[in-house]
This record gives structure tokens, sequence and C-alpha cells, in this order.
């Protein structure tokens, strides 16, 4: 099914979805908290026949018919159309999958509205004899409740999906293994909101006993709320799975943690032991640790989902794992732009950075300091790090898209770059010819000591190349320093012979029995780098079928010689391994001895 990709999203956008999150949270929290202090008010006034406690029962009424209509309501509406241009696969799976809870929690959030109109609207003198107003009210808190249990299931689900994975039922989904913690986190942090913001009412109370009695109510069920929180804390941070951001995630929730416990200790202490010394200072520093909490809860729901969306089943880019290998033959553009023509490789690069890259990094595509950028130093990098995601950068999301579309991004990637101001170098090409030209053997025999001689002979290191059988010269022994003569090209009608090195005197042989100081060496890949794909395919594709690597054992090398090789027809690709010395006649005939 096509999607459309989230575009470029600035600061601001960011910014809002955080604020309508933070927003819809603190509101749908005061509402649940709301109905249940409605209740309890409701209780106090009928036992105690205060008409105070029946007053503030008919204001936590209209207070949390007013915040469920006015609050949660447009803010909950507001912060799905941002999450639908933000994450539409996201919010496509997830209503896939929550489709009849998600139905459920909307008929149970109307039905608490309609209550709770219906609670208010009946309030009367003889509401304490009538048990269908007291129902009334139940239903409208269930309501809210079990609305607010749906929301905390998807969000939980996103982050941990459990055994839905293996088994994809509506239950494992809504019944996940991070949905226990997370709604007892959720109830804590309900009741522990609108008990500060009721401390606040309290602490406005020109008559003490009222204010004193207010707090102690409103301490009591605060202080329980935290004893439930800190371990309903503890408890959510433990059932999150292993991700990249797991030390972020630790930090906040030990942050919600102390934040909980004092926030249980201010309503102990100034709320069940010492009503009559509660203030205003108390009940803001009580309210500052509400909105701390708030903060942590939805800060650490963002950090642990890490690179997923939805854990082991969506990637953040929108991408679900296991379409991911489908996605490599067929190409995004072809899931996504059905029967359209793919477009120029400026426009199919954009549209790969904006399928994979944008959801983490959207702030690449605007001016700004190079150093954010990636750190990439050589044209090429790019495409070579996208082609080694999947085997050394684990931590990333699973690269998807055909060929083309990683070339397309990797230079999209050089563009962005280039824009920033910052200049790519470019790559040392190969030699040209179809041959690629292995390696100087002095490059790659060479001592530490040797390197230092290198430069005083820098001709020491070139082949001479010399006819078919031709008599290799006799180089002096290592402390001479003489560069080799170059020979005339012998024009040979089916190979020609590149000598690389000549046999030493007898003098030196014992010193080649140490190939570390002698010059033994390990093959020498004669590959270009290569342009994105792994090590392993890069070689395969550099190497065409039939080829024959010409080894020879001549005597040991000099330090400014080593052993010819008989060089391959055009075409052909040149491994050169050097040998120990071998004084046995077969050394004197390198034509009959070409073994890999």
């Amino acid at each position: 099914m096509p999607f459309p990709f989230q575009e470029a999203l600035s600061f601001s956008d960011h910014l809002l979805a955080a604020g309508l999150y933070f927003l819809f949270a603190l509101a749908g929290a005061c509402v649940c908290g709301g109905s249940v202090f409605t209740l309890i008010a409701g209780l106090r006034a009928s036992e105690s026949m205060d008409p105070r406690w029946d007053s503030l029962a008919l204001s936590c009424a209209k207070t949390t018919r007013a915040l469920a209509a006015g609050a949660a309501c447009p803010l909950g509406l507001g912060l799905w159309v941002v999450m639908m241009a933000q994450r539409p696969r996201m919010m496509e799976q997830l209503h896939s999958i929550f489709l009849a809870p998600a139905l459920l929690g909307l008929l149970l959030f109307a039905a608490g509205l309609c209550f709770s109109h219906q609670y208010v609207a009946s309030w009367g003198r003889d509401r304490h004899e009538s048990r269908l107003h007291s129902a009334w009210g139940l239903i409208s808190a269930v309501g809210f409740w079990g609305a607010a249990a749906v929301l905390v299931s998807i969000c939980a689900f996103s982050v941990h999906t459990g055994g839905w994975v293996a088994k994809p039922t509506l239950w494992n989904a809504f019944w996940n293994p991070a949905f226990p913690a997370a709604f007892l986190t959720w109830a804590a942090v309900s009741i522990s909101a609108f008990g500060a913001f009721g401390l606040l009412y309290a602490a406005a109370r020109k008559d003490g006993a009222w204010r004193a009695a207010l707090a102690h109510e409103l301490g009591k069920w605060m202080a329980g709320g935290a004893a439930a929180g800190v371990p309903g804390w503890i408890w959510w941070g433990i059932s999150l799975p292993e991700s990249a951001n797991q030390k972020p995630v630790f930090w906040l929730v030990a942050a919600a943690v102390a934040a909980t416990a004092a926030l249980g200790g201010i309503a102990y202490r100034w709320g069940v032991r010492a009503p009559e010394g509660h203030g205003r200072r108390h009940a803001g520093a009580a309210s500052a640790l509400v909105v701390l909490l708030m903060a942590a809860f939805g800060w650490a729901y963002v950090e642990a989902k890490g690179n997923f969306q939805i854990h082991r089943y969506m990637y953040r880019n929108g991408v679900i794992i296991e379409e991911a290998e489908d996605s490599n033959r067929t190409g995004l553009w072809n899931i996504v732009n059905l029967g359209e023509p793919v477009p120029a490789q400026a426009e199919l690069g954009a549209f790969s950075f904006r399928a994979q890259c944008m959801a983490c990094h959207a702030d690449w595509v605007k001016p700004q300091d190079p150093a954010r950028l990636p750190r990439f130093r050589l044209k090429g990098d790019a495409l070579r790090f996208l082609g080694e995601m999947r085997s050394k950068h684990p931590p990333y999301p699973l690269l998807a898209g055909a060929p083309e579309e990683r070339r397309a991004l990797a230079a999209y990637l050089e563009t962005l770059i280039a824009k920033s101001g910052r200049t790519l170098a470019s790559r040392p090409e190969p030699p040209a010819g179809n041959k690629p030209a292995a390696p100087s053997a002095m490059d790659s025999i060479a001592s530490p000591g040797d390197a230092e001689k290198r430069p005083e002979n820098p001709e020491a290191g070139k082949p001479e190349a010399v006819e078919k059988g031709a008599a290799l010269p006799v180089l002096p022994s290592p402390g001479a320093v003489q560069a080799p003569k170059r020979a005339q090209e012998a024009k040979a009608p089916e190979k020609e012979v590149r000598a690389i090195g000549s046999p030493a005197p007898p003098a030196v042989a014992p010193s080649a029995e140490k190939p570390g100081e002698a010059g033994g060496v390990s093959p020498v890949s004669s590959s270009p780098p290569g342009d994105g794909q792994d090590a392993e395919s890069a070689s395969k594709a550099g190497t065409p079928p039939g080829e024959k690597s010409g080894i020879t054992a001549p005597p040991a090398p000099s330090n400014n010689g080593a052993p010819d090789a008989e060089s391959p027809a055009d075409g052909e690709s040149v491994s050169a391994v050097f040998s120990p010395p071998d004084d046995s006649p077969d050394a004197e005939k390198p034509e009959e001895k070409n073994s890999p």
C-alpha cells in the first residue's frame, strides 16, 4: 500500500509535536485523577454532610468535564493529526493492529464524557439518597480510565511488542510486557498530578481548618500514589528491552523515581503528618515535581524506542523489518510510487533520504554547521558506509532500497556536505588500463629500516621488462646502493614477462631464512577500493573468471629487488606471492613452476 513519507521537519515542528504530547498527557492525567477525587469528595460529603465537601465534589466534577471536553479531546485529535503527518507508516500499522481496542477506547471516552455531564447536571439535594447518581459518577470514572488504558497499551506496544511478533493476536498486542508497569506508573502520575494541583487550591483557602482537612485528604492519596509510583517506574524500566539508548533511559527512569519519592515525601510531611503547616510553597514544589514527572514520562518513552517505532517490527523510518529484503530487490520507489518512472539521480537520492534518514536526521537538509553532517572525508565514503551498515554498523536500521537508490542516496549526502561548505577530497584512482597494477613488491616487504633507504634509491622498486627466457641481471649486495638499469621492452608474440626482482648472491642466502628481514610477504590484492559493497563481493567483482596467477620461486630477493613473476595476458590480474630461496634445479626454471 503506497504511503507518503514525511517531509523535512523543522525544529518548530518537533517542538509542536512534543508540546502537544506533553499537554495531552497532562490533561489526560488530570481527567483520570479528577474523576477519582470527585468520587472521594462525594463520599466525604455523604459521610459528614458538610456542604463544603459537597461543593468540592461538584467543583471536581465540573473541572474533570471541562478538561475532558476542552483539553483532552482537542489535544488528542491534534496529536493524532501531527503523528499521522510525521509517522504515517507507524500510525497505519498501529491502526491496523489496535483497530478494535481503539474504537473501544473512543466509546469509553465518549461514555465517560456523557456520564460526567449527567453526573453534574443531576446534582441536587437528594443526590445522597440516589444510588443512580453515584453510579453515573462511577461509570464516568471507569470510562475515562478505560480509554487511558487503551492509549497506554498502544504506547507500551510501540516500545516492546513481546510475543506479538511470534503470535500476532490482539491479546498479545494489548497485554504486552511493558503494559502493566506502564499503566501502574500512569495511575500513580494521575493521582499525584490532580492531588498536587488540589494542594494549590487548598493553599488558597482562608479557613485554616478547612485548608488542613483538604491538605490531609489530598496528602493521603498523593502519598499512596507515590508509594505505587516508585515500584511502578522501576518495574517499567526493567520491562523495557535493550536498545542503543539504554543509558539515557536509565537516567530518565532514575530521575522519575527520585521525583516521585520527593513528591511522596512532601505529601506525607505537609499533608498527612502536619497539614496545618501546609502552604503555597509546598504546593508549588509538588506541582513542579508533577511537571517534571510528565516530562520524564514522555522523554523516556521516546528514548526507549531507540531505532524502532514498533520494537522488533518497524524501524523509526517506517520500514517494516520483514519488508526490508523485498525492498532491496524491487526498490523503495517502485513500492511507494507504483507505475511512475524512476526519476533522475538527484530526485531519487532526495527521495531515499526522506524515506530512510529524515526521521532521525531532518536537520541535515538545512544550512548549518558542517561538523553536524556525516564526517566523510573522501568521495565514495558515503557509498562505502551505506554498503557496510548491515555488517559493521548494527545500531543503524537496515538500509532498504535497490542498488541505484543507494548510489543516489550517497550522491545526495555528498551534495548536502558540499552545500554546507565542506569539501570532499577525491579518492585516488587506480592506474589507467584494463588490468589493475599490483603494488610494488618493495612496498609490501620493506621493513622500517628499508623505508628509510628507499628515498635514496627511488628506482629500486621499478620492475624491468626483459624478453622471455633472458638472463636476469645480478644486483650487488644489500649494502651497496645502486639503481637497477631498465631494459628495453621486448616484443613477444604471446606473453610479456615483467621482472620484479633478481636473485641475490650466495652470500646473502642465510638472511633469507628470516622472512621478516628478507622480504617474506602475504598475498597482495590488486583490486581497487570497493564502491560501498562488502569487501568479499568487491574482490569477487574485480577478479574475472578464469584468472591465472603467475607464481615463481626464485632465490631470496635483495633489498633492491624482487623475484620475477610471469605476467599474465591482457585482462588477467597479478597476485604476487614470494617464497624462500630454493637451491633446487627447478628454481632456475621459473616458467615450469607456476603453482598458486
